[in-house]
Parts: C-alpha cells; sequence; structure tokens
C-alpha cells in the first residue's frame, strides 16, 4: 500500500498559500497538480511542490495520478467545486465553513456518498493543544458537568482585507457579500471556535437567539455578532466577536462545569475543586503542549490523507462540518426572522 495520497489544489490563492505551509511538512501527501482560473496563482504554487499547473478544472478531474482534491476557493465555490470533484471520483478536502447554506451542504454530503468518496472539512482547531487536551478532560469528567461556554474573540481587520485578505496574494469582493460569502465575522473566523467546540463537547443544540450589526465597515456583513444558544443538556453557550474592535484582537474562550473550569488560550488553564489527576485542587494549572505536538493544519491535511489510505472516515467528516454551519445558520436566521430558532435549523 502507498504510503501518501498524490492531491490536487484546486484554488491557489491566500488560504492555498496558508495550507501550502502545512502540506509540505504532511507525510502523507503529495502534490502532483495545482490548478486555479488564473494561472498565474497555480504556476506559483506548483513550483514548490514541483508539480504540473493548471487554469482548468476539467484537468484535475480527468487527471488519473490526481486521487483527492483539497478546494481553497471563495466560500460559494465550495458546494460547486466539492460535487464535481466527487462525481469525477476525487476525494474532497473543503475548506471550512463546508458551504453557504445547509441545503449545499447536504448536497455535497450526498454526491460523496453517491460516489463512494471520502469528504473532509480543513477545520484545523479540532487539532489544537488545546482541543485535544479539553476534549480529555472534559469527557473524562474533571470539571464536572458542563454548565457553559464562553466563546470570545475580537479582531481589527483592515479595509484592504475584504478586497484581497490579509496577504493581498488575489484582489477579488467575495468577502463583503452575503450571497457569497455567507455572512462574516461568525462564518469566517469564529466558526474555528465553533469546530472546537463540536469536537470537545458533542453538543446537541436545542435554540439559538442572536443579535448582529455592520457598524464600522463597509460590507453587507456582520462586522459584530452576540449569540446564545441553549443545549439539551441544559448548558448556555454564549458567542461574542467582531471583525472591527479598536484596538488589538482578544480572545478567551472558555468552559465552565459543576467542578471545575477549563480557559482555552495560550497557556491553556484548568482549575479543578476536586481532585483530578494531577491537576492541583483550586488553582489555575497551566498546561503546555509537548514540544513534538504536531501543528494543527499539518495534523488535518495529514489526518484527512491517512483516512483515505486506510479507507475509513475523514477525521473532520462533512457531519462535523455541516453541524458547525447550522449552528452559523441558525445565528444568522434568529436575527434576520427576530426570534430564537430551535434546531434541527430550517432554513
Amino acid at each position: 500500500m502507498s504510503d501518501h495520497v498524490n492531491v490536487a489544489l484546486i484554488g491557489c490563492g491566500e488560504i492555498a498559500s496558508k495550507t501550502t505551509e502545512c502540506v509540505k511538512k504532511a507525510s502523507h501527501i503529495r502534490v502532483v497538480q495545482c490548478m486555479d482560473i488564473r494561472g498565474g496563482l497555480a504556476k506559483d504554487l506548483a513550483k514548490v511542490y514541483d508539480a504540473t499547473s493548471t487554469d482548468r478544472l476539467e484537468d484535475v478531474l480527468n487527471n488519473a495520478d490526481v486521487k483527492a482534491v483539497i478546494i481553497s476557493v471563495p466560500h460559494y465555490e465550495h458546494a460547486p467545486l466539492s460535487i464535481a470533484a466527487a462525481k469525477a471520483g476525487k476525494h474532497v478536502l473543503v475548506e471550512k465553513p463546508i458551504a453557504c447554506t445547509l441545503a449545499q451542504a447536504d448536497e455535497m454530503i450526498a454526491a460523496a456518498a453517491q460516489a463512494g468518496v471520502r469528504l473532509g472539512v480543513f477545520h484545523p482547531t479540532p487539532f489544537s493543544f488545546q482541543a485535544v487536551k479539553a476534549r480529555e478532560l472534559v469527557r473524562g469528567g474533571a470539571i464536572g458537568e458542563v454548565v457553559a461556554v464562553k466563546l470570545h474573540e475580537t479582531n481589527n481587520k483592515p479595509e484592504s482585507y475584504w478586497h484581497g485578505g490579509f496577504t493581498g496574494r488575489v484582489k477579488d469582493d467575495w468577502r463583503i457579500s452575503r450571497a457569497t460569502s455567507g455572512g462574516g465575522y461568525l462564518i469566517m473566523n469564529q466558526i474555528h471556535n465553533l469546530s472546537a467546540m463540536i469536537e470537545i463537547l458533542d453538543p446537541q443544540p436545542e435554540r439559538i437567539y442572536a443579535e448582529y450589526g455592520t457598524f464600522r465597515t463597509q460590507v453587507e456583513v456582520e462586522d459584530f455578532i452576540s449569540f446564545v444558544m441553549r443545549l439539551k443538556s441544559g448548558a448556555i453557550v454564549s458567542l461574542d466577536g467582531s471583525s472591527a474592535a479598536p484596538g488589538c484582537g482578544t480572545f478567551g474562550d472558555h468552559i465552565y462545569g459543576t467542578t471545575g473550569q477549563i480557559d482555552l488560550g495560550k497557556p491553556m488553564k484548568v482549575t479543578v475543586t476536586e481532585p483530578w489527576g494531577d491537576l492541583k485542587v483550586g488553582e489555575a494549572n497551566e498546561l503546555a503542549p509537548p514540544e513534538d505536538f504536531p501543528d494543527a493544519r499539518t495534523a488535518a491535511a495529514d489526518g484527512f490523507a491517512k483516512a483515505i489510505l486506510e479507507g475509513r472516515e475523514a477525521p473532520i467528516p462533512a457531519a462535523h462540518g455541516r453541524r458547525a454551519l447550522e449552528i452559523v445558520r441558525g445565528a444568522y436566521l434568529a436575527m434576520q426572522r427576530g426570534r430564537p430558532v430551535t434546531f434541527p435549523v430550517q432554513e
């Protein structure tokens, strides 16, 4: 059995250039082709891998050497490109979010199932040390029953971001439109926080209510958002975030239990009120990853390739990506409808 999967990159813009950093370190991926409708971008990344390049999707879909694709394109193109790749018999790792709507996500999942290929979503946060350790602690009972989760993250994106990302590698305006991006800070950024929460808690949402607005940015999508979500367990999840908070960014994700709490920051801190393992009771125990702990994005990419080689489900399967998107869509619809939205979310 081969120890690697031949992969093509579909989309060679900003996120693909970031993906390149982790894929180069992956043990089970060999990039053999790069594709972008802007041929120069494909040629640029192809040089990194000594791969071929093309500006035609058909060249990738018809390439028998390509067993899987990593799709890194604007959100609104996730569904059609993933479906086309699946129908061509290619395994698919698509960037987050899985899609802009739940209907699109369901079409992607159905296409992959019908073609018998793996469909994974490039959510790296579940592979972070904080998420891996928090899952162990929560599911091991270290903090008792989870009663609340606080997800907080703010940023101050420059105006140039909305027309060229952080690198300016590609100039376009898809981020500013709800139709092409699916939304603002929640779907673009804090979906990472939701993905980690899903991995740690396996939450079963009951209802959600949100408020958002666009206050400091010349875009259609939100630049400030808050939501409150009740889980079937009774726990309360609250989120607030912004892409336009003046000053430096802030981060503060916490999980609160009946016998302790977890601060998911850097450093990660765990407080317990009852003995558990080697944690000191009543103190904020700082936890740090071992020196050889893998980079999260590299682990996500390599994990997907290993799943293909071993004939098993992707480590972050499409169902996980859909769950994260369902929370996002529930929040957006709650604001638009002016009332709480119950799960499962009906668009």
